[in-house]
């Protein structure tokens, strides 16, 4: 399997009466992304916030190289979500923001290959902003936070991520059960995290759940 180096992590946030149907138009994009269709796409997973005062489902997948991430922008699954955009979506995709490196990756076999969402149930999504004079040094934390991630045999996936030239970086993650993704948030490099975000970042970490509606891993 290809490394992913490169990956799109678009929210998007439903029409309150379109919730349930922005999550079924995502289940239509995973049978849309059939083996074979879009062959650089190596993973993409599509999931649902547990919790917020809106409902915002989102898109996360990976890619080798820049040629892959183009050929899926300009895919089925971008050209239906565009169309649909105005019947299910209380704002626009932000598609400019989307693309991000993925700086250190974990991909584990999913658990069950033939279930749309893998056998994986939950995830996490974490946002940071480092402070200007620690992006280099976030960077590199996350980068070495892999083998702590390699330690923690009920993770999935782990990706970390970093949208170039913003200062952001991320953490997206999968689990097949609540055991695993408590594990992981008791786990070393949540400690680690939680340990130097007054030194390295411009504010706590922005942890948000996730429900695993579908994946292709």
């Amino acid at each position: 399997m290809s490394t992913p180096t490169l990956g799109i992590f678009l929210p998007l946030t439903a029409k309150p009466d379109q919730a349930a149907a922005l999550g079924q138009f995502l289940l239509a994009g995973y049978d849309i992304l059939a083996p074979g269709v879009e062959p650089d796409t190596l993973q993409w997973f599509a999931v649902k916030y547990a919790s917020g005062a809106e409902p915002v489902y989102a898109i996360f997948d990976t890619f080798a190289a820049e040629p892959g991430r183009q050929a899926h922008f300009a895919g089925p699954v971008a050209a239906a979500l565009q169309a649909n955009a105005d019947a299910l979506l209380a704002k626009a995709p932000d598609f400019a923001h989307a693309p991000c490196d993925v700086l250190a990756s974990l991909v584990r076999a999913a658990p069950a290959p033939g279930a749309v969402a893998k056998g994986l149930q939950s995830g996490l999504r974490v946002l940071v902003r480092a402070k200007p004079e620690k992006v280099d040094a976030v960077r590199e934390f996350l980068k070495g936070a892999l083998p702590l991630v390699e330690a923690e045999p009920l993770t999935a996936a782990w990706y970390a991520i970093e949208f170039p030239g913003t200062g952001a970086f991320g953490i997206v993650d999968f689990f097949p059960s609540q055991e695993g993704l408590d594990a992981h948030l008791k786990g070393e490099v949540a400690k680690a995290l939680f340990a130097n975000a007054d030194a390295l970042l411009t504010q706590a970490p922005d942890v948000m759940t996730l429900e695993v509606v579908a994946a292709l891993v």
